[in-house]
């Protein structure tokens, strides 16, 4: 994959100027730790590092091999991702570089290509930070068709795909997800939704700043809220359930002239989708 051919999809110019507070790089609350901002200048503090140093120990310990490029980055992503218990780490470690080896997971087939072509899944325009929107039309996937392995494929290649070409370490370091549900129940919902999600979150730690479900049944709506109950406060503040009466608050984290018509913006409906096109100011 070229890099220059995307170069259109890059940041914007202005993105350097941003200066994220303190709690969104990096913040602690009783026993929990976040992080969504690890590139760039940002400094690791010392309960990060002294957590780094002894998953490297016990990765050292057991022979495990790490791949070219690999970085202290990637390390720290594996505790977040393990909640610094390091059995746990070492766990997901392997499973990480499982996925990492699989060059199905990182490599655009002709099936997927449909899929993103038919606008199933895509990204249009940024937030008023900068992050990439991606859309994903959940009502318009056929479980029979494409079934959970095929879904964590083409959404490895396409997140990997926004996370090369659309982001600035340091600045823009996560997206925004939009599941637009369209009223389906919850049978609707891709099958082995839960699988999608860990492996998701797994591979691209710290990348999710908000998800919005649009049009949510009443079933869904249920679902959710007796799984939020096992939530922490950050993981419940990044989900968002919106009605056909409040998707107008979508405009209060995104800017109308980079939203479709169909969500209440002033670009024009997407009968494109792939490669992906940019919202004009």
């Amino acid at each position: 994959m070229d890099q220059s051919e995307y170069s259109y999809l890059q940041c914007p110019a202005e993105a350097i100027a941003i200066q994220h507070e303190q709690l969104y790089i990096r913040k602690t609350e009783k026993d929990k730790q976040y992080r969504k901002i690890f590139g760039g200048d940002v400094q690791y503090d010392q309960f990060e590092m002294q957590h780094i140093k002894q998953l490297e120990e016990e990765i050292k310990k057991k022979g495990i091999q790490l791949p070219d490029g690999w970085t202290q980055t990637d390390t720290l992503k594996i505790l977040y991702n393990g909640k610094f218990k390091i059995k746990d780490c070492i766990e997901r470690l392997q499973l990480h570089l499982g996925w990492r080896a699989n060059s199905n997971m990182h490599t655009l087939n002709k099936q997927m290509q449909e899929f993103l072509e038919a606008g199933f899944l895509y990204t249009f325009g940024r937030d008023y930070q900068f992050r990439p929107v991606i859309y994903l039309e959940a009502y318009r996937v056929d479980q029979k068709k494409y079934p959970k392995d095929f879904m964590i494929q083409v959404l490895s290649f396409f997140l990997g795909f926004v996370k090369k070409h659309m982001m600035m370490p340091g600045k823009v370091e996560n997206w925004i997800c939009i599941i637009d549900t369209k009223d389906i129940g919850v049978f609707g919902l891709p099958s082995g939704l839960g699988d999608i999600i860990k492996t998701m979150a797994l591979n691209f730690v710290g990348c999710l700043h908000r998800m919005y479900v649009l049009n949510p049944s009443t079933g869904v709506d249920l679902s959710w809220k007796a799984g939020a109950a096992f939530m922490d406060d950050e993981s419940k503040s990044k989900n968002v359930f919106l009605t056909k009466k409040t998707l107008e608050k979508l405009k209060e984290a995104i800017p109308q002239d980079q939203l479709e018509k169909k969500y209440l913006g002033t670009a024009e409906n997407l009968t494109q989708f792939w490669p992906p096109r940019i919202a004009k100011k």
